[in-house]
């Protein structure tokens, strides 16, 4: 979630703008210091000393510090960087006046058993090209490059077989290479579903649209990278399962990452 409401910035804004013309005020309680500090997260400088920081295209302190009367120092980041560094899903909550770190029930729609009564899964079985979720975007096999190998390799014709499905992914910076491409091979006798997304801190899946794979069909999905994606927001997550509730799985999974 990258852009959160008006209302929400406007409180960052006008917090800022109350903190720079209260500064009397605030002498008296402590010291306040604006846009001096920087960010490191994992040993890795985000955010020089002093710089500011980009949210939604507009350039804002990326660090506010506090130090209370006892001399404790206390620091403050926009939630955007949250979203940006950290992978966590932000937004705002009209209804509850509050910032909402991760996933919530609010204004959810809940849906009844996926299977009721035995139904059938109704998935496509072609991926649906231009998909987005966080920097990847679901493109066309055949676009990518594969005569130079592979840059990276998490699976290798792996063959599985489970009736609790099979899960397998990884990081995927574009430093080493801009190209992730899945082949799925179901040897089963039902349908599988191919569910691809990444997993996202504080409990959220984000996912693209899913695909079913019929008895001895080949199924190809490829993936470009964004460039600038850093390790925090490139975990990718595949999900093979069959596509209907007590199905068995029998599948063969390639999942590599290419230039």
């Amino acid at each position: 979630m990258k852009k959160l409401s008006s209302l929400f910035s406007g409180f960052l804004v006008l917090a800022l703008a109350v903190s720079l013309v209260g500064s009397a005020a605030a002498a008296a309680a402590g010291k306040l210091e604006i846009g001096t500090a920087g960010v490191v997260i994992l040993d890795k400088v985000k955010v020089e000393p002093g710089a500011e920081y980009a949210a939604d295209g507009t350039k804002i302190p990326a660090v506010v510090t506090y130090q209370d009367p006892s001399g404790k120092t206390h620091s403050y980041i926009p939630v955007e960087m949250l979203t940006d560094f950290l992978n966590i899903p932000t937004s705002w909550s009209e209804k509850r006046n509050s910032v909402v770190l991760g996933v919530t029930m609010e204004n959810a729609e809940l849906v009844p058993n996926i299977y009721p009564g035995g139904k059938k899964s109704t998935n496509p079985t072609k991926a649906t090209l231009g998909q987005k979720v966080g920097p990847f975007t679901e493109i066309a096999p055949s676009s990518v490059d594969t005569s130079g190998g592979p840059t990276g390799i998490d699976e290798d014709k792996t063959r599985v077989q489970t009736v609790t499905g099979f899960t397998t992914g990884g990081c995927y910076i574009p430093e080493n290479g801009k190209h992730i491409v899945l082949t799925v091979t179901n040897n089963g006798q039902t349908a599988i579903s191919c569910l691809v997304g990444r997993d996202r801190v504080l409990g959220s899946f984000e996912k693209f649209p899913t695909v079913d794979i019929e008895p001895g069909k080949t199924l190809t999905r490829a993936f470009a990278i964004a460039d600038g994606t850093t390790e925090e927001q490139a975990g990718f997550t595949c999900i093979l399962r069959g596509a209907n509730a007590g199905d068995a799985e029998d599948v063969t999974v390639s999942l590599m990452q290419y230039k």
